[in-house]
């Protein structure tokens, strides 16, 4: 069984008694009595990212973020990984073209590298998703230029 416990829900209400048999999975999913939030904040989008980035890295399992992504997010975070540097956020925009999507952007540092990342949320019945998430490197040419002498 995945370490469910250590994932941090974006459902803010009390969690009705669970019935008899039901995982926690299912026990959420199209729940009216528990929504997901109306909107994201700031906040949770960067603890979001935070934690896509982890498992970017390998510093956390992929699984562990499953539930909070679509599957083709999911298949870009798995399979055979060589060492990364850590990924941190530097500063972090979000806007709303739509009601129940939260686009992201950020600045992110590694090896005192700038880079972009890109990410899009989707409210869904059983909380917010990630459709859409990229880090974005710069091009490294092929043939370095060389300078006339």
């Amino acid at each position: 069984m995945i370490e469910e416990h250590r994932l941090r829900r974006l459902i803010h209400c009390e969690v009705p008694g669970r019935a008899e048999g039901a995982t926690s999975r299912e026990h959420h999913r199209g729940d009216p009595r528990c929504p997901a939030p109306p909107q994201l904040e700031a906040g949770e989008v960067g603890h979001l990212l935070n934690m896509l980035l982890e498992a970017y890295d390998g510093r956390r399992p992929a699984a562990q973020v499953r539930a909070l992504v679509a599957p083709e997010v999911y298949a870009g975070l798995t399979g055979p990984r060589r060492p990364r540097p850590r990924h941190r956020t530097q500063t972090i925009h979000t806007c709303t073209p739509v009601p129940e999507v939260v686009e992201a952007c950020a600045r992110v540092e590694a090896d005192g590298r700038s880079f972009a990342l890109a990410a899009r949320f989707v409210r869904t019945p059983a909380g917010w998703r990630c459709e859409r998430f990229a880090l974005l490197k710069p091009h490294q040419p092929a043939h370095p230029l060389r300078r006339a002498a």
